[in-house]
Protein backbone atom coordinates (compact mmCIF):
# COMPACT_ATOMS: atom_id res chain seq x y z
CA UNK A 1 0.00 0.00 0.00
CA UNK A 2 1.85 3.11 -1.37
CA UNK A 3 -0.55 6.11 -1.85
CA UNK A 4 -1.66 8.61 0.44
CA UNK A 5 -4.05 10.00 1.72
CA UNK A 6 -4.53 13.86 0.82
CA UNK A 7 -6.70 16.19 2.09
CA UNK A 8 -9.22 16.08 -1.22
CA UNK A 9 -9.50 12.58 -0.84
CA UNK A 10 -10.58 13.15 2.64
CA UNK A 11 -13.09 15.78 1.97
CA UNK A 12 -14.40 13.76 -1.05
CA UNK A 13 -15.10 10.60 0.52
CA UNK A 14 -17.05 12.51 3.44
CA UNK A 15 -18.82 14.19 1.12
CA UNK A 16 -20.00 10.92 -1.16
CA UNK A 17 -20.57 8.55 1.89
CA UNK A 18 -23.81 7.92 2.33
CA UNK A 19 -24.83 6.24 6.18
CA UNK A 20 -27.15 3.17 5.27
CA UNK A 21 -30.57 4.09 7.24
CA UNK A 22 -30.59 0.13 8.68
CA UNK A 23 -26.88 1.53 10.27
CA UNK A 24 -28.67 4.96 10.97
CA UNK A 25 -31.37 2.80 12.58
CA UNK A 26 -28.57 0.45 14.65
CA UNK A 27 -27.17 3.88 16.49
CA UNK A 28 -30.63 5.01 17.11
CA UNK A 29 -31.50 1.08 19.20
CA UNK A 30 -28.08 1.36 20.83
CA UNK A 31 -28.51 5.08 22.29
CA UNK A 32 -32.00 4.03 22.58
CA UNK A 33 -31.89 0.75 24.68
CA UNK A 34 -27.92 0.77 25.97
CA UNK A 35 -28.81 -1.39 28.64
CA UNK A 36 -29.06 -5.37 28.39
CA UNK A 37 -32.53 -5.92 30.81
CA UNK A 38 -34.71 -7.29 27.79
CA UNK A 39 -32.77 -10.07 25.69
CA UNK A 40 -35.08 -9.64 23.10
CA UNK A 41 -33.69 -6.14 22.41
CA UNK A 42 -30.05 -7.26 22.74
CA UNK A 43 -30.63 -10.13 20.24
CA UNK A 44 -32.15 -7.46 17.73
CA UNK A 45 -29.09 -5.49 17.98
CA UNK A 46 -26.83 -8.10 17.60
CA UNK A 47 -28.92 -9.39 14.36
CA UNK A 48 -28.27 -6.17 12.77
CA UNK A 49 -24.65 -6.23 13.89
CA UNK A 50 -24.09 -9.54 12.49
CA UNK A 51 -25.63 -8.07 8.94
CA UNK A 52 -22.92 -5.38 9.05
CA UNK A 53 -20.36 -7.76 9.77
CA UNK A 54 -21.47 -9.94 6.37
CA UNK A 55 -21.61 -6.82 4.60
CA UNK A 56 -18.24 -6.51 5.17
CA UNK A 57 -16.79 -9.86 4.76
CA UNK A 58 -16.64 -11.10 7.96
CA UNK A 59 -18.67 -14.17 8.00
CA UNK A 60 -19.91 -15.49 11.37
CA UNK A 61 -21.68 -18.91 10.76
CA UNK A 62 -23.69 -20.41 13.76
CA UNK A 63 -24.05 -17.48 15.67
CA UNK A 64 -26.76 -17.51 17.74
CA UNK A 65 -28.18 -13.45 18.72
CA UNK A 66 -30.46 -15.08 21.53
CA UNK A 67 -27.84 -16.96 22.92
CA UNK A 68 -25.27 -13.84 22.68
CA UNK A 69 -27.84 -11.10 24.04
CA UNK A 70 -29.07 -13.97 26.98
CA UNK A 71 -24.86 -14.17 27.97
CA UNK A 72 -24.59 -10.38 27.46
CA UNK A 73 -27.56 -9.83 30.20
CA UNK A 74 -25.67 -12.33 32.47
CA UNK A 75 -22.64 -10.64 32.17
CA UNK A 76 -21.62 -7.23 33.88
CA UNK A 77 -22.12 -5.67 31.25
CA UNK A 78 -24.28 -3.10 32.29
CA UNK A 79 -21.61 -2.15 35.07
CA UNK A 80 -19.07 -1.79 32.22
CA UNK A 81 -20.91 0.59 30.33
CA UNK A 82 -21.53 2.81 33.18
CA UNK A 83 -17.80 2.80 33.83
CA UNK A 84 -17.22 4.22 30.43
CA UNK A 85 -20.61 6.26 30.40
CA UNK A 86 -19.54 7.94 33.62
CA UNK A 87 -16.14 8.64 33.72
CA UNK A 88 -14.33 12.00 33.69
CA UNK A 89 -11.35 11.13 31.46
CA UNK A 90 -11.74 8.07 29.08
CA UNK A 91 -8.59 5.77 29.85
CA UNK A 92 -7.39 4.17 27.22
CA UNK A 93 -6.52 0.82 29.22
CA UNK A 94 -10.24 1.17 30.11
CA UNK A 95 -11.84 1.02 26.88
CA UNK A 96 -9.20 -2.04 25.96
CA UNK A 97 -10.20 -3.97 29.03
CA UNK A 98 -13.81 -2.83 27.85
CA UNK A 99 -13.52 -4.60 24.60
CA UNK A 100 -11.62 -7.88 26.04
CA UNK A 101 -14.70 -8.47 28.00
CA UNK A 102 -17.13 -8.11 25.45
CA UNK A 103 -14.96 -10.01 23.44
CA UNK A 104 -15.01 -12.73 25.83
CA UNK A 105 -18.90 -13.55 25.66
CA UNK A 106 -18.56 -13.98 22.29
CA UNK A 107 -15.98 -16.60 23.27
CA UNK A 108 -17.15 -19.54 21.41
CA UNK A 109 -16.79 -17.35 18.34
CA UNK A 110 -13.09 -17.83 16.13
CA UNK A 111 -10.97 -14.91 17.73
CA UNK A 112 -10.85 -12.74 14.66
CA UNK A 113 -14.79 -12.79 14.55
CA UNK A 114 -15.09 -12.22 18.26
CA UNK A 115 -12.67 -9.32 18.34
CA UNK A 116 -14.67 -7.63 15.04
CA UNK A 117 -18.00 -8.19 16.41
CA UNK A 118 -16.98 -7.19 20.05
CA UNK A 119 -15.47 -3.88 18.35
CA UNK A 120 -18.44 -3.13 16.28
CA UNK A 121 -21.19 -3.54 19.63
CA UNK A 122 -19.12 -0.97 21.53
CA UNK A 123 -18.72 1.28 18.40
CA UNK A 124 -22.89 1.30 17.91
CA UNK A 125 -23.39 1.85 22.18
CA UNK A 126 -20.25 4.30 21.77
CA UNK A 127 -19.08 5.76 18.70
CA UNK A 128 -17.08 8.50 19.46
CA UNK A 129 -14.85 6.13 21.01
CA UNK A 130 -14.53 2.76 19.96
CA UNK A 131 -12.67 2.16 16.40
CA UNK A 132 -14.61 -0.62 14.10
CA UNK A 133 -12.23 -3.57 13.61
CA UNK A 134 -12.04 -6.37 10.93
CA UNK A 135 -8.68 -7.54 9.19
CA UNK A 136 -9.00 -5.59 6.26
CA UNK A 137 -9.37 -1.60 7.97
CA UNK A 138 -6.72 -3.05 10.70
CA UNK A 139 -4.11 -3.79 7.80
CA UNK A 140 -4.44 -0.55 6.29
CA UNK A 141 -4.33 1.06 10.03
CA UNK A 142 -1.10 -0.73 10.18
CA UNK A 143 0.57 -0.05 6.93
CA UNK A 144 -0.30 4.23 7.47
CA UNK A 145 0.18 4.18 11.10
CA UNK A 146 3.36 1.99 10.91
CA UNK A 147 4.22 0.00 13.45
CA UNK A 148 2.64 -0.74 16.54
CA UNK A 149 1.86 2.59 17.46
CA UNK A 150 2.92 3.05 20.88
CA UNK A 151 0.66 0.46 22.24
CA UNK A 152 1.86 -1.79 25.01
CA UNK A 153 0.52 -4.98 25.60
CA UNK A 154 -0.92 -6.01 28.55
CA UNK A 155 -2.61 -9.71 29.57
CA UNK A 156 -5.81 -7.94 30.39
CA UNK A 157 -6.08 -6.78 26.80
CA UNK A 158 -6.73 -8.12 23.45
CA UNK A 159 -3.44 -7.16 22.02
CA UNK A 160 -4.73 -7.20 18.31
CA UNK A 161 -7.38 -4.95 18.72
CA UNK A 162 -4.98 -3.15 21.10
CA UNK A 163 -2.76 -2.06 18.31
CA UNK A 164 -5.36 -1.61 15.70
CA UNK A 165 -6.90 1.01 17.90
CA UNK A 166 -3.80 2.95 18.72
CA UNK A 167 -3.17 3.04 15.30
CA UNK A 168 -6.58 4.43 14.41
CA UNK A 169 -6.17 6.98 17.46
CA UNK A 170 -2.22 7.74 15.59
CA UNK A 171 -4.06 8.60 12.22
CA UNK A 172 -6.75 10.48 13.57
CA UNK A 173 -4.17 12.88 14.82
CA UNK A 174 -2.07 12.87 11.48
CA UNK A 175 -4.97 13.27 9.51
CA UNK A 176 -6.51 16.54 11.46
CA UNK A 177 -4.37 18.70 9.45
CA UNK A 178 -5.70 17.76 5.85
CA UNK A 179 -8.72 16.91 7.65
CA UNK A 180 -9.51 20.08 8.95
CA UNK A 181 -10.43 18.51 12.36
CA UNK A 182 -10.35 15.53 14.02
CA UNK A 183 -12.37 12.66 12.33
CA UNK A 184 -14.35 10.03 14.22
CA UNK A 185 -14.14 6.72 13.98
CA UNK A 186 -16.88 6.24 11.40
CA UNK A 187 -15.65 8.42 9.47
CA UNK A 188 -11.72 6.94 9.79
CA UNK A 189 -13.22 4.00 8.88
CA UNK A 190 -15.12 5.46 5.51
CA UNK A 191 -11.40 7.10 4.82
CA UNK A 192 -9.34 3.61 5.51
CA UNK A 193 -12.19 1.93 3.26
CA UNK A 194 -11.50 3.81 0.56
CA UNK A 195 -8.13 3.98 0.43
CA UNK A 196 -7.95 0.29 0.32
CA UNK A 197 -10.38 0.37 -2.94
CA UNK A 198 -8.11 2.36 -4.48
CA UNK A 199 -5.27 1.11 -3.80
CA UNK A 200 -5.85 -2.60 -4.24
CA UNK A 201 -6.97 -1.28 -7.76
CA UNK A 202 -3.42 -0.26 -7.61
CA UNK A 203 -4.88 3.77 -8.25
CA UNK A 204 -3.78 6.54 -6.69
CA UNK A 205 -6.23 8.19 -4.79
CA UNK A 206 -8.36 9.27 -7.16
CA UNK A 207 -11.44 12.04 -6.42
CA UNK A 208 -14.32 9.79 -5.85
CA UNK A 209 -16.74 12.72 -7.10
CA UNK A 210 -16.25 10.40 -10.53
CA UNK A 211 -18.27 7.58 -8.65
CA UNK A 212 -21.69 7.41 -7.73
CA UNK A 213 -22.17 7.55 -3.98
CA UNK A 214 -21.83 4.68 -1.72
CA UNK A 215 -23.98 3.10 1.03
CA UNK A 216 -21.55 2.85 4.24
CA UNK A 217 -22.60 0.08 6.51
Amino acid sequence: MKSEITREFIADVLAESVLDPRTRALYELCFMHRTHFQDEIVADKLRMIVRVCAERGVEVPGFSPEFAAHRLGQSGVDRWFAGIATAERIDPALMFEMHKRVMDVFADMPADQARSVASKYLHFHFPELYFIYDGRVAAAAYALGSGDCGYLARSEHDPEYGRFFSCCRKLVERLAEPAGRRLTPRELDRVLRAWIAHDEAGLPTPSPRTQQSVAYA
